[in-house]
């Protein structure tokens, strides 16, 4: 069996992600959940390939869009076709990212927007300048508005493991807003198997392969300023909603 065929024939993916409605907060390992967002990326290319707009927000500054090539030659959609229905917004300030949040609701409302992913959402809010009143001002604005947008369309939310007092107690605040909590963490040091956990106590292993690129993704790197990162693509799940004893 091929990927492509194993990714297809898995019964909860992409359902173990896409809801039609609701929060989904992805914690995880790397840079603010820099190993959780392919699963982010993979929901957002199913519904592109399915003829729905997606809205992706930045809010690391590493937004890649040759990460979604692949993603969407194996569901058999065309790059310009499934790009196109791809908005990006990109926050460099907190003050930045909020003005994008707080327009989701509108913009989503106008495309018909089946998703909209909020990648590191707490990163800016850790920044040394933001006094703490302000800080947790901005996100529960944030979250509220996310939450009123959840309404009529999916939103996922990633962050990473907590850096310090001040990132875990901006956590709790996520929490409260969040309808679906999933917490991955790596079970070997070579990080091709994903343990993915749920509220539920349930647990799901996901099996990785090193995603590989060709020659237009390495092409597009190169004019890009981000920097090289380790991407996956899913293999197979090994286990459905197993409950952990």
């Amino acid at each position: 069996m091929t990927d492509i065929e194993a990714i297809k024939k898995t019964p909860i993916f992409p359902e173990l992600l896409i809801m039609k409605r609701g929060i989904t907060w992805l914690e995880g390992p790397g840079y603010f959940g820099k190993d959780m967002r392919f699963l982010a990326r993979e929901t957002a290319a199913v519904l592109l390939s399915e003829s729905h707009t997606v809205h992706w927000i930045d809010g690391v500054n590493r937004f890649d869009p040759s990460t979604f090539f692949e993603s969407l030659r194996n569901r058999n959609c065309g790059l310009e076709e499934g790009l196109r229905r791809l908005y990006i917004g990109r926050g460099f300030t907190l003050h930045q990212l909020h003005a994008l949040i707080l327009r989701a609701h509108q913009e989503t409302m106008l495309t018909k927007a089946s998703l909209v992913v909020v990648d590191g959402l707490l990163a800016m809010f850790l920044d040394d300048q933001i006094r703490r009143y302000e800080g947790r001002t901005i996100l529960r604005h944030c979250l509220h508005s996310l939450q009123k947008l959840s309404k009529h369309c999916a939103v996922i939310i990633t962050d990473g493991h907590a850096k310090s007092r001040l990132h875990q107690q901006l956590k709790q605040t996520v929490k409260i807003h969040a309808d679906r909590h999933l917490h991955g963490s790596w079970q070997t040091a070579r990080k091709n198997i994903l343990i993915l956990r749920s509220t539920t106590d349930s647990q799901t292993l996901l099996r990785l392969l090193p995603k590989t690129k060709d020659e237009s993704q390495s092409r597009l790197e190169g004019f890009t300023s981000i920097g090289r990162v380790a991407q996956h693509q899913l293999l197979s799940i090994d286990a459905q909603s197993t409950q952990r004893e």
